[in-house]
């Protein structure tokens, strides 16, 4: 008795690694985004350190120019922040494709790998029946030549 290995099988190999692609590409996603979303987490706790610096310049008091320097260092900031806050937003979008895409491998292999077992089973149990008929006619044949002695 011996499983076949099918067609099915040798797809179900492809879809298993379209799927482990998916997932590579989907934690390669997942990398960036973490990556950018500190960088903005980073860029947020600058502008808070900034401002409570500013604050307390001002309440002890500072000269024009440092304060020109700090708005215009701060501007800056607000436009590095903006820049950052489209890349962090882009980065979970191409994260969510990637997530989906993932799922969709997920489920074309999950529905191949039934198949597949559907198959197997097939088999296994066509295997059994021609064992069967196998027994059923080597036995009858064992008796028709017992009883002709």
């Amino acid at each position: 008795m011996s499983v076949r290995r099918g067609r099915l099988e040798k797809l179900l190999v492809v879809k298993k690694a379209e799927k482990d692609q998916a997932s590579s590409e989907y934690q390669t996603a997942i990398s960036q985004f973490e990556t950018e979303g500190q960088t903005l987490y980073e860029l947020l706790k600058k502008k808070e350190q900034l401002d409570e610096v500013l604050q307390v310049s001002l309440q002890t008091g500072i000269p024009i120019e440092t304060l020109k320097q700090q708005q215009f260092f701060m501007g800056n900031l607000e436009k590095n922040l903006l820049h950052q806050q489209k890349k962090v937003s882009h980065a979970r979008a191409f994260m969510n494709l990637k997530e989906e895409k993932l799922k969709e491998q997920s489920v074309e292999c999950k529905k191949y790998e039934v198949l597949d077992n559907k198959e197997k089973l097939y088999w296994k149990q066509n295997d059994l029946k021609v064992e069967a008929t196998f027994i059923d006619e080597l036995s009858i044949l064992q008796y028709s030549q017992h009883t002709n002695r």
